[in-house]
Protein backbone atom coordinates (compact mmCIF):
# COMPACT_ATOMS: atom_id res chain seq x y z
CA UNK A 1 0.00 0.00 0.00
CA UNK A 2 1.33 3.47 -0.99
CA UNK A 3 2.26 5.26 2.26
CA UNK A 4 1.06 8.58 0.84
CA UNK A 5 -2.45 7.22 0.19
CA UNK A 6 -5.01 7.67 2.96
CA UNK A 7 -7.86 5.16 2.60
CA UNK A 8 -10.74 5.59 4.99
CA UNK A 9 -14.42 4.87 5.56
CA UNK A 10 -16.35 7.85 6.92
CA UNK A 11 -19.56 6.95 8.77
CA UNK A 12 -22.31 8.49 10.84
CA UNK A 13 -23.58 6.44 13.80
CA UNK A 14 -26.15 7.48 16.42
CA UNK A 15 -24.56 8.01 19.84
CA UNK A 16 -26.63 5.24 21.51
CA UNK A 17 -25.61 2.80 18.78
CA UNK A 18 -21.96 3.86 18.94
CA UNK A 19 -21.95 3.22 22.69
CA UNK A 20 -23.35 -0.27 22.02
CA UNK A 21 -20.69 -0.88 19.35
CA UNK A 22 -17.79 0.21 21.55
CA UNK A 23 -18.94 -2.18 24.29
CA UNK A 24 -19.21 -5.11 21.86
CA UNK A 25 -16.56 -7.77 21.28
CA UNK A 26 -16.26 -6.53 17.71
CA UNK A 27 -14.31 -3.58 19.15
CA UNK A 28 -13.09 -4.71 22.58
CA UNK A 29 -11.56 -7.96 21.27
CA UNK A 30 -9.82 -6.20 18.38
CA UNK A 31 -8.51 -3.05 20.11
CA UNK A 32 -4.71 -3.08 20.29
CA UNK A 33 -3.66 -2.73 23.93
CA UNK A 34 -2.45 0.77 24.81
CA UNK A 35 -3.71 2.34 21.57
CA UNK A 36 -6.70 4.21 23.03
CA UNK A 37 -6.08 7.95 23.10
CA UNK A 38 -8.03 11.21 23.28
CA UNK A 39 -7.06 14.31 21.33
CA UNK A 40 -8.28 17.86 20.89
CA UNK A 41 -7.60 18.97 17.32
CA UNK A 42 -7.86 22.42 15.79
CA UNK A 43 -7.56 22.39 12.00
CA UNK A 44 -7.46 25.44 9.75
CA UNK A 45 -7.98 25.12 6.00
CA UNK A 46 -6.33 27.52 3.56
CA UNK A 47 -6.59 28.56 -0.06
CA UNK A 48 -6.07 31.66 -2.17
CA UNK A 49 -8.84 34.18 -2.77
CA UNK A 50 -9.47 32.62 -6.20
CA UNK A 51 -9.37 29.04 -4.82
CA UNK A 52 -6.37 27.93 -6.88
CA UNK A 53 -5.66 24.87 -4.73
CA UNK A 54 -9.28 23.76 -4.69
CA UNK A 55 -9.49 24.14 -8.46
CA UNK A 56 -6.36 21.98 -8.74
CA UNK A 57 -8.00 19.25 -6.62
CA UNK A 58 -6.04 19.95 -3.44
CA UNK A 59 -6.86 20.78 0.15
CA UNK A 60 -4.30 22.53 2.39
CA UNK A 61 -4.66 22.42 6.15
CA UNK A 62 -2.68 23.11 9.31
CA UNK A 63 -3.59 20.96 12.30
CA UNK A 64 -2.74 21.69 15.90
CA UNK A 65 -2.60 18.67 18.20
CA UNK A 66 -1.56 19.81 21.66
CA UNK A 67 1.57 21.91 21.07
CA UNK A 68 2.42 20.30 17.75
CA UNK A 69 1.60 21.70 14.31
CA UNK A 70 1.47 19.81 11.04
CA UNK A 71 0.79 21.01 7.49
CA UNK A 72 -1.02 18.61 5.18
CA UNK A 73 -1.90 18.61 1.51
CA UNK A 74 -4.53 16.14 0.32
CA UNK A 75 -5.11 15.48 -3.36
CA UNK A 76 -8.19 14.06 -5.03
CA UNK A 77 -8.16 10.41 -5.98
CA UNK A 78 -11.25 8.26 -5.74
CA UNK A 79 -14.30 7.73 -3.59
CA UNK A 80 -17.32 5.47 -3.63
CA UNK A 81 -19.40 3.25 -1.38
CA UNK A 82 -18.49 5.48 1.57
CA UNK A 83 -14.80 4.78 0.99
CA UNK A 84 -12.34 7.48 0.00
CA UNK A 85 -8.72 7.17 -1.11
CA UNK A 86 -6.62 10.32 -1.26
CA UNK A 87 -2.91 11.04 -1.39
CA UNK A 88 -1.75 12.81 1.73
CA UNK A 89 1.52 14.67 2.33
CA UNK A 90 2.42 15.79 5.86
CA UNK A 91 5.13 18.17 7.08
CA UNK A 92 5.77 19.08 10.75
CA UNK A 93 5.74 22.85 11.44
CA UNK A 94 7.45 24.94 14.09
CA UNK A 95 4.60 27.47 14.14
CA UNK A 96 1.06 27.97 12.96
CA UNK A 97 1.81 29.44 9.53
CA UNK A 98 1.43 27.98 6.00
CA UNK A 99 4.53 26.58 4.35
CA UNK A 100 4.85 25.72 0.66
CA UNK A 101 8.23 24.02 0.57
CA UNK A 102 8.98 20.38 1.39
CA UNK A 103 5.95 18.73 -0.20
CA UNK A 104 7.71 17.99 -3.50
CA UNK A 105 10.30 15.93 -1.64
CA UNK A 106 7.47 13.76 -0.28
CA UNK A 107 6.15 13.05 -3.77
CA UNK A 108 3.71 15.89 -4.51
CA UNK A 109 3.99 16.45 -8.24
CA UNK A 110 2.59 19.99 -8.35
CA UNK A 111 4.84 23.04 -7.92
CA UNK A 112 2.89 24.99 -5.28
CA UNK A 113 4.61 28.32 -5.82
CA UNK A 114 4.04 28.12 -9.57
CA UNK A 115 0.41 27.07 -9.00
CA UNK A 116 -0.32 29.96 -6.62
CA UNK A 117 1.36 32.46 -8.99
CA UNK A 118 2.07 34.95 -6.22
CA UNK A 119 -1.32 34.77 -4.50
CA UNK A 120 -1.23 34.47 -0.73
CA UNK A 121 -2.86 31.66 1.19
CA UNK A 122 -5.66 32.82 3.47
CA UNK A 123 -7.82 31.16 6.08
CA UNK A 124 -11.06 29.60 4.85
CA UNK A 125 -12.57 27.95 7.92
CA UNK A 126 -11.64 25.99 11.02
CA UNK A 127 -12.56 22.54 12.29
CA UNK A 128 -12.52 21.83 16.02
CA UNK A 129 -12.98 18.25 17.17
CA UNK A 130 -12.55 16.13 20.24
CA UNK A 131 -11.25 12.84 18.92
CA UNK A 132 -11.18 9.42 20.54
CA UNK A 133 -8.86 7.14 18.63
CA UNK A 134 -7.96 3.45 18.90
CA UNK A 135 -6.18 0.91 16.70
CA UNK A 136 -8.04 -2.26 15.71
CA UNK A 137 -6.35 -5.47 14.62
CA UNK A 138 -9.25 -6.68 12.48
CA UNK A 139 -7.31 -9.51 10.81
CA UNK A 140 -3.72 -10.76 11.28
CA UNK A 141 -2.70 -8.61 8.30
CA UNK A 142 -4.91 -5.52 8.71
CA UNK A 143 -4.87 -2.69 11.25
CA UNK A 144 -7.51 0.04 11.21
CA UNK A 145 -7.51 3.33 13.08
CA UNK A 146 -10.94 4.09 14.47
CA UNK A 147 -11.42 7.80 15.13
CA UNK A 148 -14.59 9.16 16.75
CA UNK A 149 -14.92 12.88 16.07
CA UNK A 150 -17.27 15.32 17.79
CA UNK A 151 -17.02 19.03 17.13
CA UNK A 152 -17.84 21.74 14.63
CA UNK A 153 -16.86 23.45 11.39
CA UNK A 154 -16.88 27.25 11.59
CA UNK A 155 -16.21 30.08 9.13
CA UNK A 156 -16.54 32.74 11.82
CA UNK A 157 -20.23 33.35 11.17
CA UNK A 158 -21.79 29.96 10.49
CA UNK A 159 -21.29 26.62 12.19
CA UNK A 160 -21.97 23.00 11.29
CA UNK A 161 -21.88 20.08 13.72
CA UNK A 162 -19.45 17.19 13.28
CA UNK A 163 -20.38 13.80 14.67
CA UNK A 164 -18.74 11.02 12.69
CA UNK A 165 -16.64 7.88 12.84
CA UNK A 166 -13.66 7.27 10.57
CA UNK A 167 -12.11 3.88 9.90
CA UNK A 168 -8.71 4.45 8.31
CA UNK A 169 -6.62 1.66 6.83
CA UNK A 170 -3.15 1.78 8.46
CA UNK A 171 -1.93 -1.63 7.32
CA UNK A 172 -3.45 -4.40 5.23
CA UNK A 173 -6.17 -4.56 2.58
CA UNK A 174 -9.16 -2.62 1.36
CA UNK A 175 -11.13 -5.90 1.43
CA UNK A 176 -10.60 -6.22 5.19
CA UNK A 177 -11.67 -2.60 5.73
CA UNK A 178 -14.90 -3.19 3.79
CA UNK A 179 -15.55 -6.52 5.49
CA UNK A 180 -15.11 -5.00 8.95
CA UNK A 181 -17.47 -2.16 8.03
CA UNK A 182 -20.02 -4.77 6.92
CA UNK A 183 -19.63 -6.50 10.31
CA UNK A 184 -20.27 -3.18 12.06
CA UNK A 185 -23.32 -2.55 9.86
CA UNK A 186 -24.68 -6.01 10.77
CA UNK A 187 -24.55 -5.07 14.45
CA UNK A 188 -25.83 -1.46 14.44
CA UNK A 189 -27.27 1.03 11.92
CA UNK A 190 -24.48 2.88 10.08
CA UNK A 191 -24.62 5.40 7.26
CA UNK A 192 -21.99 6.92 5.02
CA UNK A 193 -20.82 10.51 5.28
CA UNK A 194 -19.86 11.09 1.64
CA UNK A 195 -18.39 14.56 2.19
CA UNK A 196 -14.97 15.27 3.64
CA UNK A 197 -14.64 17.97 6.31
CA UNK A 198 -13.06 20.13 3.62
CA UNK A 199 -16.04 19.70 1.28
CA UNK A 200 -18.43 20.46 4.14
CA UNK A 201 -16.48 23.59 4.99
CA UNK A 202 -16.56 24.80 1.38
CA UNK A 203 -20.30 24.27 1.32
CA UNK A 204 -20.62 26.31 4.51
CA UNK A 205 -18.78 29.13 2.73
CA UNK A 206 -21.11 28.83 -0.23
CA UNK A 207 -18.29 27.73 -2.53
CA UNK A 208 -18.88 23.99 -2.46
CA UNK A 209 -21.51 22.06 -4.35
CA UNK A 210 -24.23 20.15 -2.53
CA UNK A 211 -23.38 16.46 -2.65
CA UNK A 212 -25.38 14.96 -5.48
CA UNK A 213 -25.67 11.57 -7.09
CA UNK A 214 -23.17 11.26 -9.93
CA UNK A 215 -24.84 12.18 -13.19
CA UNK A 216 -24.77 9.79 -16.13
CA UNK A 217 -23.25 6.33 -16.03
CA UNK A 218 -19.78 5.32 -15.04
CA UNK A 219 -17.52 4.98 -18.07
CA UNK A 220 -15.59 1.75 -18.08
CA UNK A 221 -13.07 0.18 -20.40
CA UNK A 222 -14.95 -2.55 -22.28
CA UNK A 223 -11.58 -3.90 -23.37
CA UNK A 224 -10.43 -4.06 -19.74
CA UNK A 225 -10.30 -7.08 -17.47
CA UNK A 226 -13.62 -8.24 -16.04
CA UNK A 227 -12.94 -8.05 -12.30
CA UNK A 228 -11.35 -4.61 -12.52
CA UNK A 229 -14.05 -2.98 -14.62
CA UNK A 230 -17.15 -4.73 -13.28
CA UNK A 231 -15.88 -4.22 -9.74
CA UNK A 232 -16.01 -0.48 -10.47
CA UNK A 233 -19.61 -0.80 -11.64
CA UNK A 234 -20.69 -2.76 -8.57
CA UNK A 235 -19.14 -0.05 -6.39
CA UNK A 236 -20.77 2.69 -8.48
CA UNK A 237 -24.33 1.38 -8.09
CA UNK A 238 -23.70 0.44 -4.45
CA UNK A 239 -22.56 4.03 -3.85
CA UNK A 240 -25.76 5.36 -5.43
CA UNK A 241 -27.87 3.21 -3.08
CA UNK A 242 -25.96 4.43 0.00
CA UNK A 243 -26.38 8.07 -1.05
CA UNK A 244 -30.06 7.59 -1.83
CA UNK A 245 -30.46 6.00 1.61
CA UNK A 246 -29.10 9.20 3.16
CA UNK A 247 -31.36 11.35 1.01
CA UNK A 248 -34.50 9.41 1.92
CA UNK A 249 -33.65 9.55 5.62
CA UNK A 250 -33.21 13.32 5.44
CA UNK A 251 -36.33 14.02 3.38
CA UNK A 252 -39.31 11.87 4.37
CA UNK A 253 -41.43 13.42 1.61
CA UNK A 254 -39.31 11.48 -0.89
CA UNK A 255 -40.00 8.11 0.77
CA UNK A 256 -43.02 7.45 -1.44
CA UNK A 257 -40.60 7.46 -4.41
CA UNK A 258 -38.31 4.85 -2.83
CA UNK A 259 -39.17 2.17 -5.39
CA UNK A 260 -38.66 4.55 -8.32
CA UNK A 261 -35.30 5.74 -6.96
CA UNK A 262 -33.82 2.54 -5.58
CA UNK A 263 -35.17 -0.37 -7.63
CA UNK A 264 -33.20 0.54 -10.80
CA UNK A 265 -29.97 0.56 -8.76
CA UNK A 266 -30.69 -2.90 -7.34
CA UNK A 267 -31.63 -4.18 -10.79
CA UNK A 268 -28.31 -2.95 -12.17
CA UNK A 269 -26.50 -4.84 -9.39
CA UNK A 270 -28.55 -8.00 -10.01
CA UNK A 271 -27.86 -7.80 -13.76
CA UNK A 272 -24.12 -7.42 -13.17
CA UNK A 273 -24.13 -10.44 -10.86
CA UNK A 274 -25.96 -12.43 -13.54
CA UNK A 275 -23.34 -11.29 -16.05
CA UNK A 276 -20.43 -12.66 -14.02
CA UNK A 277 -22.21 -15.80 -12.79
CA UNK A 278 -20.08 -18.23 -14.91
CA UNK A 279 -16.90 -16.84 -13.30
CA UNK A 280 -18.05 -17.35 -9.71
CA UNK A 281 -17.36 -20.28 -7.42
CA UNK A 282 -20.32 -22.55 -6.69
CA UNK A 283 -22.87 -20.89 -4.44
CA UNK A 284 -21.41 -17.38 -4.60
CA UNK A 285 -23.96 -16.05 -7.10
CA UNK A 286 -26.89 -17.35 -5.04
CA UNK A 287 -25.35 -15.93 -1.86
CA UNK A 288 -24.95 -12.44 -3.30
CA UNK A 289 -28.34 -12.43 -5.01
CA UNK A 290 -29.97 -13.45 -1.72
CA UNK A 291 -28.14 -10.56 -0.02
CA UNK A 292 -29.86 -8.09 -2.37
CA UNK A 293 -33.23 -9.85 -2.18
CA UNK A 294 -34.54 -8.42 1.12
CA UNK A 295 -34.40 -4.68 0.35
CA UNK A 296 -35.16 -5.18 -3.35
CA UNK A 297 -38.11 -7.45 -2.52
CA UNK A 298 -39.76 -4.88 -0.25
CA UNK A 299 -39.32 -2.18 -2.90
CA UNK A 300 -40.80 -4.47 -5.54
CA UNK A 301 -43.92 -5.06 -3.41
CA UNK A 302 -44.26 -1.28 -2.99
CA UNK A 303 -44.02 -0.89 -6.76
CA UNK A 304 -46.78 -3.48 -7.32
CA UNK A 305 -49.21 -1.94 -4.84
CA UNK A 306 -48.70 1.51 -6.32
CA UNK A 307 -49.52 0.11 -9.76
CA UNK A 308 -52.69 -1.48 -8.36
CA UNK A 309 -53.81 1.86 -6.95
CA UNK A 310 -53.09 3.58 -10.27
CA UNK A 311 -55.11 0.93 -12.11
CA UNK A 312 -58.07 1.28 -9.75
CA UNK A 313 -58.04 5.05 -10.18
CA UNK A 314 -57.88 4.57 -13.94
CA UNK A 315 -60.83 2.16 -13.80
CA UNK A 316 -62.86 4.65 -11.78
CA UNK A 317 -62.08 7.36 -14.31
CA UNK A 318 -63.11 5.08 -17.17
CA UNK A 319 -66.30 3.85 -15.49
CA UNK A 320 -67.71 7.29 -14.72
CA UNK A 321 -69.51 8.97 -11.84
CA UNK A 322 -71.49 5.93 -10.64
CA UNK A 323 -68.24 4.42 -9.35
CA UNK A 324 -66.85 7.54 -7.72
CA UNK A 325 -68.53 6.86 -4.39
CA UNK A 326 -66.51 3.67 -3.89
CA UNK A 327 -63.50 4.62 -1.74
CA UNK A 328 -63.03 1.30 0.08
CA UNK A 329 -60.51 -0.34 -2.26
CA UNK A 330 -58.54 2.87 -2.78
CA UNK A 331 -58.38 3.34 1.00
CA UNK A 332 -57.27 -0.26 1.54
CA UNK A 333 -54.58 -0.04 -1.14
CA UNK A 334 -53.38 3.27 0.28
CA UNK A 335 -53.22 1.66 3.73
CA UNK A 336 -51.13 -1.21 2.35
CA UNK A 337 -48.81 1.25 0.59
CA UNK A 338 -48.36 3.17 3.85
CA UNK A 339 -47.54 -0.10 5.68
CA UNK A 340 -44.92 -0.99 3.08
CA UNK A 341 -43.47 2.53 3.21
CA UNK A 342 -43.18 2.11 6.99
CA UNK A 343 -41.27 -1.14 6.38
CA UNK A 344 -38.97 0.59 3.87
CA UNK A 345 -38.40 3.40 6.37
CA UNK A 346 -37.61 0.82 9.07
CA UNK A 347 -35.06 -0.84 6.77
CA UNK A 348 -33.50 2.56 6.11
CA UNK A 349 -33.36 3.44 9.81
CA UNK A 350 -31.82 0.07 10.65
CA UNK A 351 -29.14 0.49 7.99
CA UNK A 352 -30.22 -2.63 6.06
CA UNK A 353 -29.00 -1.05 2.83
CA UNK A 354 -25.61 -0.23 4.39
CA UNK A 355 -25.04 -3.79 5.53
CA UNK A 356 -26.14 -5.15 2.15
CA UNK A 357 -23.85 -2.88 0.11
CA UNK A 358 -20.79 -3.12 2.36
CA UNK A 359 -21.11 -6.91 2.33
CA UNK A 360 -21.36 -6.91 -1.47
CA UNK A 361 -18.36 -4.58 -1.88
CA UNK A 362 -16.27 -6.61 0.57
CA UNK A 363 -17.13 -9.75 -1.40
CA UNK A 364 -16.18 -7.97 -4.65
CA UNK A 365 -12.71 -7.29 -3.22
CA UNK A 366 -12.24 -10.74 -1.64
CA UNK A 367 -13.73 -13.05 -4.25
CA UNK A 368 -11.50 -14.55 -6.92
CA UNK A 369 -13.53 -14.63 -10.13
CA UNK A 370 -12.33 -17.56 -12.22
CA UNK A 371 -10.25 -16.51 -15.25
CA UNK A 372 -11.37 -12.89 -14.72
CA UNK A 373 -7.92 -11.52 -15.57
CA UNK A 374 -7.90 -13.36 -18.89
CA UNK A 375 -11.35 -12.25 -20.07
CA UNK A 376 -12.22 -8.78 -21.35
CA UNK A 377 -15.52 -7.15 -20.39
CA UNK A 378 -16.87 -7.12 -23.95
CA UNK A 379 -15.90 -10.76 -24.52
CA UNK A 380 -17.80 -11.86 -21.43
CA UNK A 381 -20.78 -9.61 -22.24
CA UNK A 382 -21.00 -10.97 -25.77
CA UNK A 383 -20.99 -14.56 -24.52
CA UNK A 384 -23.53 -13.90 -21.78
CA UNK A 385 -25.91 -12.12 -24.14
CA UNK A 386 -25.76 -15.12 -26.45
CA UNK A 387 -26.57 -17.31 -23.44
CA UNK A 388 -29.59 -15.15 -22.58
CA UNK A 389 -30.81 -15.14 -26.18
CA UNK A 390 -30.58 -18.94 -26.22
CA UNK A 391 -32.56 -19.08 -22.98
CA UNK A 392 -35.31 -17.04 -24.65
CA UNK A 393 -35.31 -19.38 -27.66
CA UNK A 394 -35.45 -22.46 -25.44
CA UNK A 395 -38.73 -21.30 -23.89
CA UNK A 396 -40.25 -22.51 -27.16
CA UNK A 397 -43.56 -20.69 -26.74
CA UNK A 398 -46.21 -22.16 -29.02
CA UNK A 399 -49.79 -21.21 -29.70
CA UNK A 400 -51.28 -17.80 -28.98
CA UNK A 401 -50.55 -17.44 -25.27
CA UNK A 402 -47.61 -16.80 -22.95
CA UNK A 403 -48.50 -18.42 -19.63
CA UNK A 404 -47.54 -16.89 -16.28
CA UNK A 405 -44.43 -19.03 -15.70
CA UNK A 406 -43.14 -18.26 -19.20
CA UNK A 407 -43.88 -14.55 -18.73
CA UNK A 408 -41.92 -14.51 -15.45
CA UNK A 409 -38.97 -16.26 -17.15
CA UNK A 410 -38.98 -13.78 -20.06
CA UNK A 411 -39.16 -10.88 -17.60
CA UNK A 412 -36.09 -12.09 -15.68
CA UNK A 413 -34.03 -12.61 -18.84
CA UNK A 414 -35.07 -9.31 -20.46
CA UNK A 415 -34.34 -7.47 -17.23
CA UNK A 416 -30.74 -8.69 -16.99
CA UNK A 417 -30.13 -7.98 -20.70
CA UNK A 418 -31.66 -4.51 -20.37
CA UNK A 419 -29.75 -3.44 -17.25
CA UNK A 420 -26.47 -5.14 -18.22
CA UNK A 421 -26.55 -3.37 -21.58
CA UNK A 422 -27.36 -0.02 -19.93
CA UNK A 423 -24.48 -0.48 -17.48
CA UNK A 424 -21.93 -1.44 -20.11
CA UNK A 425 -23.26 0.24 -23.28
CA UNK A 426 -22.29 -2.91 -25.17
CA UNK A 427 -21.56 -2.08 -28.81
CA UNK A 428 -21.84 -5.66 -30.02
CA UNK A 429 -25.58 -5.68 -29.35
CA UNK A 430 -27.32 -5.20 -32.70
CA UNK A 431 -29.43 -2.02 -32.62
CA UNK A 432 -32.47 -3.72 -34.14
CA UNK A 433 -32.26 -6.56 -31.61
CA UNK A 434 -31.74 -4.06 -28.77
CA UNK A 435 -34.91 -2.26 -29.85
CA UNK A 436 -36.71 -5.63 -29.85
CA UNK A 437 -35.45 -6.41 -26.34
CA UNK A 438 -36.68 -3.06 -25.00
CA UNK A 439 -40.08 -3.54 -26.65
CA UNK A 440 -40.43 -7.08 -25.26
CA UNK A 441 -39.31 -5.92 -21.80
CA UNK A 442 -41.98 -3.22 -21.80
CA UNK A 443 -44.74 -5.58 -23.02
CA UNK A 444 -43.82 -8.42 -20.69
CA UNK A 445 -43.76 -6.04 -17.71
CA UNK A 446 -47.36 -5.07 -18.48
CA UNK A 447 -48.35 -8.72 -18.77
CA UNK A 448 -46.66 -9.72 -15.50
CA UNK A 449 -47.36 -6.68 -13.31
CA UNK A 450 -50.75 -5.62 -14.64
CA UNK A 451 -52.38 -8.92 -15.58
CA UNK A 452 -50.81 -12.04 -14.11
CA UNK A 453 -49.55 -10.56 -10.85
CA UNK A 454 -52.75 -10.37 -8.78
CA UNK A 455 -51.50 -11.88 -5.51
CA UNK A 456 -51.09 -8.43 -3.97
CA UNK A 457 -54.70 -7.59 -4.81
CA UNK A 458 -55.99 -10.88 -3.34
CA UNK A 459 -53.90 -10.37 -0.18
CA UNK A 460 -55.32 -6.87 0.12
CA UNK A 461 -58.95 -8.02 0.34
CA UNK A 462 -58.34 -11.37 2.05
CA UNK A 463 -59.88 -11.76 5.50
CA UNK A 464 -61.91 -8.54 5.23
CA UNK A 465 -65.64 -8.47 6.10
CA UNK A 466 -66.49 -5.66 3.69
CA UNK A 467 -68.66 -6.88 0.80
CA UNK A 468 -67.94 -3.60 -1.00
CA UNK A 469 -64.21 -4.25 -0.77
CA UNK A 470 -64.60 -7.75 -2.23
CA UNK A 471 -66.87 -6.37 -4.93
CA UNK A 472 -64.41 -3.67 -5.96
CA UNK A 473 -61.48 -6.05 -5.73
CA UNK A 474 -63.38 -8.39 -8.05
CA UNK A 475 -64.06 -5.53 -10.45
CA UNK A 476 -60.36 -4.63 -10.59
CA UNK A 477 -59.36 -8.27 -10.97
CA UNK A 478 -61.88 -8.71 -13.77
CA UNK A 479 -60.69 -5.55 -15.48
CA UNK A 480 -57.13 -6.86 -15.37
CA UNK A 481 -58.16 -10.24 -16.75
CA UNK A 482 -60.15 -8.50 -19.48
CA UNK A 483 -56.84 -6.93 -20.58
CA UNK A 484 -55.19 -10.36 -20.70
CA UNK A 485 -55.87 -11.16 -24.33
CA UNK A 486 -54.63 -7.80 -25.65
CA UNK A 487 -51.56 -7.71 -23.36
CA UNK A 488 -50.70 -11.31 -24.21
CA UNK A 489 -51.01 -10.71 -27.95
CA UNK A 490 -48.69 -7.67 -27.79
CA UNK A 491 -46.13 -9.52 -25.66
CA UNK A 492 -46.25 -12.56 -27.97
CA UNK A 493 -45.81 -10.34 -31.03
CA UNK A 494 -42.77 -8.65 -29.44
CA UNK A 495 -41.33 -12.04 -28.48
CA UNK A 496 -41.81 -13.43 -32.00
CA UNK A 497 -40.20 -10.38 -33.57
CA UNK A 498 -37.15 -10.70 -31.32
CA UNK A 499 -36.73 -14.37 -32.21
CA UNK A 500 -37.14 -13.57 -35.89
CA UNK A 501 -34.44 -10.85 -35.79
CA UNK A 502 -32.12 -13.13 -33.79
CA UNK A 503 -32.18 -15.63 -36.66
CA UNK A 504 -30.95 -13.06 -39.20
Amino acid sequence: MDKTVEMEMKLTIARKDLKKLLASELITAKTIKGSLAKQELLTTYYDTESYKLTEAGMAYRIRRNGKKYEATIKTEQSSGGGLSARREFNIPLKKDAPLLSGFAELGLEADLEELLAGEELQKLFTVEVKREVRLLQVTPATVLEMAIDQGKISDGKQKEKIDEVELELKEGTKADLLDFTAQVAAKIPVFIEPRSKFARGLHLLGNGEEHELPKGRLKIDRGGMVQDELGKLLEYYGDRILKLQNRLLLDKTMLVQADKLLLPQFRHLQALLALIKPLLAEGEYDKMRKLLAEPAGTLNVLFRYKRLLQQWQLLLGTAGSSFLQRPQLAEKLTEEIENILAEVDKQLQQGVYSHCIFKLLAWTEQSLWQNSYYVEVEQLAGCRIEDWYNMLKELDIKGDKIDEAQAQSILRICEVIYYARRSLKIDRLNKTVWKDVKELYQRIQILVYDVYSSKCLLNCVKGNNSRALYRDGGLLLGWRLQALQSANAKALKAYSKLLEDLKK
